[in-house]
């Protein structure tokens, strides 16, 4: 984690009060993680808020520091934001699989 900065934010300029409030999420959700396969999770959730940046989706992009710092499933959160953007690029088309793939995976752990 040291090395992956985790806060985007939307535009240049100061930082606004939710980029401060999602930054403490963040440092708090991940502050003692040691398991790379949550740490990995966090980047592809990255990944897609920089997609979606370059998309000019900046309403979505904030949707989601919202939902994530109220508390929601980021996974359900990000494939609900991925399956309203229209023409997914080929990339956010491949990570949203991905993000099923971690609903499921986290579905079958409920029993293991």
């Amino acid at each position: 984690m040291k090395n992956f900065n985790y806060v985007i934010k939307d535009g240049s300029g100061r930082y606004s009060n939710l980029d401060k409030e999602y930054s403490k999420f963040l440092e708090t959700t991940l502050k003692d993680v040691q398991d790379d396969a949550i740490l990995y999770r966090w980047e592809t959730y990255n990944l897609i808020m920089s997609e979606l940046l370059e998309l000019g989706k900046i309403n979505l992009f904030n949707e989601i520091k919202y939902r994530f710092t109220d508390g929601e499933d980021p996974n359900k959160v990000m494939l609900e934001i991925l399956e309203r953007v229209p023409n997914l690029s080929g990339f956010l088309w491949l990570i949203r699989k991905r993000i099923v793939e971690y609903i499921d995976e986290d579905f079958e752990n409920q029993f293991y």
